[in-house]
């Protein structure tokens, strides 16, 4: 009569380790998997506002060079000293628009920006192919764990079921970044 009670609390309590194991184990996965969510979230939300900064940065960029090749190419077609002087007038316009967003902007260069963007790429990038890896290792080690024989038994009354690896698919291999709708 002992036997059968210690050995009826011995499979109970093993059932609970085994039960309890299990969840730890799944709990430990969708915790990496909601860490990798967070990090593909960041990457949707976070890119193209950058993307969108550094365009607006190269426009800028853009913009001032299309207006100094103009001023340039008008000096060169002055006739007069009054062309000259109001191609001067709008060269000095000019500076003093450049000056004074310099000085608010010490850094508006668009090779900054284009390399903080391409840092900032790289980084994200390899966190979310960390955050992968961390998924798949737990994805693998719970799949193994209620694969072995008798926890398969108790992953089956217990309706664990195994998990599918996080792969990419081929579309998502590359980050493509669009600087122009032509592009598209």
């Amino acid at each position: 009569m002992y036997v059968l009670i210690l050995i009826t609390i011995i499979l109970i309590i093993t059932t609970i380790c085994i039960y309890n194991t299990m969840l730890s184990k799944k709990n430990k996965l969708l915790k990496s998997y909601a860490s990798l969510d967070v990090m593909l979230k960041k990457r949707y939300d976070l890119v193209p506002n950058v993307v969108n900064t550094v365009k607006a940065y190269a426009k800028y960029e853009q913009e001032t060079l299309e207006k100094i090749i103009s001023i340039r190419s008008r000096a060169n077609e002055c006739k007069d000293s009054k062309d000259l002087e109001e191609v001067s007038q709008n060269y000095n316009m000019f500076m003093d628009d450049v000056s004074f967003l310099a000085e608010q902007y010490p850094d508006l260069k668009a090779n900054t920006n284009f390399l903080h963007l391409q840092k900032l790429l790289n980084e994200l990038e390899e966190q979310i192919s960390a955050a992968r890896r961390t998924y798949n290792a737990h994805v693998e080690k719970f799949n193994t764990y209620i694969s072995y024989i008798p926890l398969n038994i108790f992953a089956s009354i217990f309706k664990f079921k195994p998990y599918d690896f996080f792969e990419i698919n081929s579309h998502e291999r590359e980050t493509k970044i669009w600087f122009n709708e032509d592009e598209k």
